[in-house]
């Protein structure tokens, strides 16, 4: 058992002690002690575990994000038949998907810190329960108000899963494999909603017009993960070796805090909330622009959110190529020790996709132009998206409650400007994290890469 007591041993020495497995615990960072695995073939080391096991433990999070996420957009069907049956606005019934969305901002913000406390297991054990518990009630209550309280405990109560998950893929794979087995979670939050509309559509078809199919069908595709969960072990190191005590009230405020005051957080969460709001304003705005430019049913309007899916891939296939040609040559040169600069060459390659592709997207649709050529114009801006939490979820809250009126005051074309415009205001971002990144990361007030 190694332990390292820079304030206790002379010249911040590391000794080395011998103790029974039992006694083997991780004392708090008062006590400056850190407790490490045995060595590299410890059992409890989730490295170590077989493949396949470490591939069912990645697979759960990824999964759940697409259902999670898949969740908001399937409503866009659903929202004509909403207004019908409770005899409301379009934008009173938006609240079902924004209050939904909005769930996400504050549940990361609530389990992230109970998962330092007691683990990553945990919040995965009780987040799916709430997760379909809350949006059954939602759907069977015949209530609006129901509705929308049980639609937001829903987002609430399920989505703090997306403040650990990536927590448990670099639990599980070294630097070299984490690149790679982490596209199949980094592409889960955009897919979901990308394919939501489409998939609402043709369920709510299929069993005659009833938009309680825009939930249960996403449940069934979330039944799998269910079962297993069921089977999941904690992949925590920090738990694992010690369920650490810490202040929760303090740490509940860490990411409002970090939101405010960083400007690593600051810049980076204004960039991925409006790239991430951007991809929600499709949801609606898909719906205005083809049925009033090309007079599309509701299957043809989800059959286009395909250029969206594609677009993702597009943009999971750049990033696997700067990971194979910038970040993986990095990882062997500094032995692990690469700075997350090196993380944003896709980045910088993307940010000049999203403007072409919103100016694209707002000039190209009208009825002299075929229908796929402004699809397409949404593919480019898709893949310049490369997916933080609380601005990201919340613009993408109230995007829906005001897209529409924005189309329909200002036209299709100028509209579209408008957001064009806004990206190209954030071209800059990525460049600078990539030539000041170091020199923020050192001012930072909380623990960042020293690299």
């Amino acid at each position: 058992m190694k332990i390292s007591n820079p304030k206790g041993s002379p010249g911040g020495a590391s000794v080395m002690i011998f103790a029974p497995k039992s006694a083997r615990t991780l004392l708090s960072p008062n006590n400056n002690v850190i407790l490490d695995w045995d060595g590299p073939n410890d059992p409890d080391d989730p490295m170590g575990w077989p493949v396949w096991k470490k591939i069912l433990h990645s697979a759960i999070p990824a999964i759940y994000s697409f259902g999670l996420a898949t969740c908001i957009s399937t409503f866009v069907a659903a929202i004509p038949f909403i207004m019908r049956q409770f005899d409301v606005s379009r934008n009173v019934a938006l609240l079902s998907v924004s209050l939904y969305t909005f769930g996400f901002v504050l549940g990361p913000c609530i389990f992230s810190p109970i998962s330092e406390l007691y683990g990553r297991k945990w919040v995965y054990w009780t987040n799916f329960p709430m997760l379909v518990v809350f949006n059954a009630i939602a759907v069977v209550s015949d209530n609006f108000g129901a509705l929308l309280a049980f639609r937001f405990l829903a987002g609430l109560g399920g989505s703090g899963v997306l403040a650990v998950g990536a927590g448990t893929l670099s639990d599980l794979w070294n630097p070299q494999q984490a690149g790679r087995v982490a596209v199949g979670y980094i592409l889960a939050p955009f897919l979901g909603p990308s394919v939501g509309p489409l998939i609402g559509a043709y369920a709510l078809a299929q069993y005659g017009n009833d938009w309680k199919w825009a939930v249960w069908v996403v449940l069934c595709i979330l039944a799998p993960v269910g079962v297993a969960i069921l089977f999941m072990e904690e992949t925590s190191k920090r738990v694992i070796l010690e369920r650490r005590a810490r202040k929760v009230g303090k740490a509940m405020l860490r990411p409002l805090y970090m939101c405010a005051v960083e400007p690593l957080s600051l810049l980076l969460g204004l960039y991925t909330s409006y790239s991430f709001a951007m991809v929600f304003s499709f949801f609606w705005s898909y719906a205005y622009v083809y049925s009033t430019v090309y007079h599309f049913d509701p299957k043809q309007i989800g059959l286009c959110y395909i250029a969206v899916v594609v677009g993702f891939l597009f943009a999971i296939a750049t990033f696997g190529f700067f990971d194979a040609t910038k970040y993986q040559p990095e990882v062997i040169r500094t032995n692990g020790r690469v700075a997350p600069e090196y993380r944003l060459y896709s980045a910088l390659f993307g940010c000049w996709l999203a403007p072409i592709g919103l100016f694209w997207y707002a000039w190209a649709p009208r009825p002299s132009v075929h229908w796929i050529v402004p699809t397409y114009g949404v593919e480019n801006s898709a893949s310049a998206v490369a997916a933080n939490g609380m601005l990201r979820f919340t613009l993408s809250a109230v995007f829906p409650l005001f897209i529409i009126q924005v189309y329909e005051g200002l036209d299709i074309h100028w509209a579209g400007t408008i957001f064009a415009f806004i990206s190209v205001a954030f071209i800059p971002v990525p460049w600078v994290f990539f030539w000041k990144g170091k020199e923020l990361r050192r001012r930072s007030k909380f623990a960042t890469n020293p690299n």
